[in-house]
């Protein structure tokens, strides 16, 4: 047994759960750490909002926009994960998307990724999503749940900021219609 495979060992176990009001501090603090790590792909994302109140509404006001779910490894918060429900027209059907998630060093290689995307995937069950998506870079090594089959389909996405006042120029007669 290596150090690293001992160091590991010595883990205490991963357990996952939904995110609730409560957890709002927590899950704010590794989006905080996720966006700083990520921040060269969220460049042309643009900024978000500092203010919770959009995430609250769409964890916690019906109708539900949105899933999360915290790792925990003891009494610390380690990792997680959100997902959204988007709408496939040539499917005709919904679809659960799977945010990019985040698990903090050294519980990255301890099979927290695979249960995170066992969450989504119940969740995208219990919805009854025809399928689960969720998107990396195409250097990750994002898994796939044993024994399913994902297929990796190389895409470029384009990004469209859309702040207020460029909305207005672009197309006032929409908006007030």
């Amino acid at each position: 047994m290596n150090a690293e495979t001992r160091a590991l060992s010595r883990l205490p176990a991963l357990a996952i759960r939904p995110v609730v009001r409560d957890d709002l501090p927590q899950l704010l603090q590794l989006c905080a750490e996720h966006a700083e790590q990520a921040a060269f792909e969220r460049l042309p994302y643009g900024r978000g909002h500092h203010d919770p109140l959009e995430l609250l509404e769409a964890l916690f006001e019906p109708p539900l926009r949105a899933w999360a779910w915290l790792l925990h490894a003891g009494d610390e918060t380690v990792g997680y994960a959100a997902a959204t429900v988007g709408f496939s027209m040539l499917e005709r059907g919904y679809y659960l998307q799977l945010e990019p998630w985040h698990v903090r060093a050294p519980w990255r290689t301890s099979g927290a990724d695979l249960l995170l995307l066992q969450q989504a995937q119940a969740l995208a069950l219990k919805l009854g999503c025809l399928n689960l998506q969720w998107q990396a870079p195409t250097w990750s090594a994002a898994p796939a749940l044993p024994g399913e089959r994902a297929t990796r389909i190389e895409t470029v996405r384009h990004v469209l900021p859309l702040a207020q006042r460029a909305i207005d120029a672009v197309a006032p007669d929409l908006l007030h219609a």
